[in-house]
């Protein structure tokens, strides 16, 4: 059985916080990047297992991922995803819709890697500042495959659990749906829940 963490509601809310915070310096560097507006949401936080995010993504459908490892006070694999359609589409409306899709597809390894590595920095960074914690982050590195091939290799085994993150990305009348994925073993799932307890305490919640 998939382990999952068993966060209280003020909890949730404050993680939801802390990705809200990560997402919206994200959006800011991301906008001075193209020089236009870029609006980047956060509508939801949960846990799943490895093979409910899997097949939540769509078990036959090629994802893109940017990923990095995050050390510190818990261990966590971050990854941005993106089906391939939505990737191609993002590539396009940051860089510009006037490129040919040859040249959008050679940009998109390098393109998406920089996008990661700036939402990926912006959320780790906040999670970090927040929890007064410290995390050593790797560079970040571009996949394309299944969502079950992209995750179990990333995690020990299939209990250990996906901190899910859906994000919204808005830019130039257009919406792209993308997904933020933390993957946590049992032991980092309560490192985690342990700094968000200890948090609220000091807020006397």
């Amino acid at each position: 059985m998939a382990s999952k963490i068993d966060l209280t509601e003020l909890e949730a809310d404050l993680l939801a916080e802390l990705f809200n915070i990560g997402v919206g310096r994200a959006a800011d560097s991301l906008s001075r990047m193209v020089n236009q507006e870029v609006k980047l949401s956060v509508p939801s936080v949960e846990f799943r297992s490895v093979r409910e995010m899997a097949d939540y993504l769509g078990g036959d459908n090629i994802i893109c991922s940017v990923s990095q490892n995050m050390t510190g006070e818990f261990d966590a694999r971050s990854m941005l995803l993106f089906p391939e359609d939505n990737s191609m589409e993002v590539v396009r409306l940051l860089m510009g819709d006037h490129l040919s899709d040859e040249l959008v597809a050679d940009m998109q390894e390098e393109a998406l890697n920089e996008i990661g590595n700036i939402v990926l920095n912006a959320c780790i960074g906040s999670i970090a500042t927040t929890l007064d914690k410290q995390f050593d982050v790797g560079l970040p590195e571009f996949e394309a495959d299944i969502p079950m091939n992209l995750l179990s290799s990333s995690v020990s085994s299939e209990a250990d659990g996906v901190l899910l993150i859906r994000i919204n990305m808005d830019l130039s009348e257009s919406n792209v749906k993308g997904y933020l994925a933390f993957l946590l073993g049992p032991a980092s799932q309560e490192n985690l829940r342990r700094s968000l307890k200890t948090l609220l305490e000091k807020f006397g919640a």
